[in-house]
């Protein structure tokens, strides 16, 4: 009977140990895996950290550019467009901005030896590895939205800033008679936009507001136009930039002139001044009294001596602008040269120019 007892003894020992030793074994899974959950969870969070720092400005900038009315100045689907994405990427940074939070390893063996305490230490090592599985599913999907949200407007904030050369080019080309004050701003706007830095939201919107300067300067332009002259002084500004070789021209209209204490325009007179610079390409100021118009075509010669004047900022070591005498000797040798020869082509206000002169000026068109 003793050892019967011995026997069952020794047997209660043995499952004993081995219960222990399972329980232990399990615990140490339970903690290896947690601990593989935990490694995951760092890099996990260590990218989401990433992204929204690198998100953060550009979600800022992207949001200003897209508050910037940009109707006419910019393509118009590449606008809506960035209104949407911004709004994603919003969303998108509002979901992956909580860190993930990332426990302590586990110790890879028990405190105790007690079967149960092992037993309640395994289920709660394999709970909280389950509960950071699913963080971690959770949180790499926000990353992989705001990465993508962000690749999104990323692009459409690539194609609005792109848009601008085109479309300020067409901005230009529509408001032609616009002053050359207001185009230059407009166009130093427009060169301003860098698609490639960033804070371009004042930047967009400097070139919005230049370019409703020149709209409006447009605006002002034809209002002095408008009158029973209306359509001469349309045709005069016409011809006379046809023949401008790209010097940008700008016009006033008067009924009179006040050239070396000269009244011009008076009874049919006719009168021209230009003022020309040699910076941005060549530009100048053509002022014209409206008999100009009045008699157009018969005024035409006046015209293109004027414009003579103005494209002698093309063409500068051409001619000898030193002095009064030699620009208006220019500019009536450019009108010949252009085939206009009666006395309106400066002749006869400045007498008739060296032909070795108008040889020359028929190199400058």
């Amino acid at each position: 009977m003793a050892l019967v007892l011995v026997v069952v003894l020794v047997v209660l020992a043995v499952a004993a140990v081995g219960s222990v030793v399972v329980g232990q074994r399990d615990y140490t899974a339970a903690a290896d895996r947690l601990n593989v959950l935990v490694d995951q969870a760092r890099e996990v969070e260590s990218t989401r950290a990433e992204a929204v720092t690198t998100t953060t400005p550009a979600s800022a900038e992207a949001a200003a550019l897209a508050a910037v009315d940009v109707t006419g100045f910019a393509d118009p689907g590449a606008a809506a467009t960035l209104t949407t994405d911004v709004a994603t990427l919003a969303t998108a940074l509002t979901a992956s901005g909580a860190p993930l939070d990332v426990p302590d390893y586990a110790p890879r063996h028990p405190r105790t030896l007690w079967p149960t305490a092992v037993d309640a230490a395994t289920t709660e090592l394999r709970t909280r590895a389950a509960k950071l599985d699913t963080a971690i599913a959770t949180t790499r999907t926000a990353t992989d939205a705001l990465t993508s949200a962000l690749a999104a407007v990323t692009a459409s904030r690539q194609r609005l800033l792109d848009s601008v050369a085109t479309v300020s080019a067409q901005v230009d080309a529509a408001n032609d008679v616009a002053a050359n004050d207001s185009r230059f701003v407009f166009r130093d706007a427009a060169a301003a936009i860098d698609p490639a830095s960033g804070g371009q939201a004042s930047a967009l919107a400097a070139y919005v507001e230049a370019g409703r300067g020149l709209q409006a300067s447009q605006a002002a332009e034809e209002a002095e136009l408008d009158g029973p002259l209306r359509d001469s002084k349309v045709a005069v500004e016409q011809f006379a930039r046809s023949i401008d070789g790209g010097v940008l021209l700008d016009f006033d209209w008067a009924p009179t002139l006040v050239i070396d204490g000269q009244t011009w325009g008076r009874s049919g007179s006719l009168a021209g001044w230009t003022q020309f610079w040699f910076d941005r390409g060549g530009y100048a100021t053509i002022s014209l009294t409206s008999s100009v118009a009045a008699q157009w075509p018969s005024s035409k010669s006046l015209v293109v001596h004027e414009v003579g004047h103005a494209i002698q900022t093309k063409c500068p070591d051409l001619a000898d602008h030193s002095t009064r005498q030699a620009v208006e000797a220019w500019a009536t040798a450019w009108a010949i040269g252009m085939g206009y020869t009666d006395p309106g082509n400066g002749t006869q206000a400045y007498g008739a120019p060296p032909a070795s002169l108008v040889e020359i000026s028929t190199s400058c068109r």
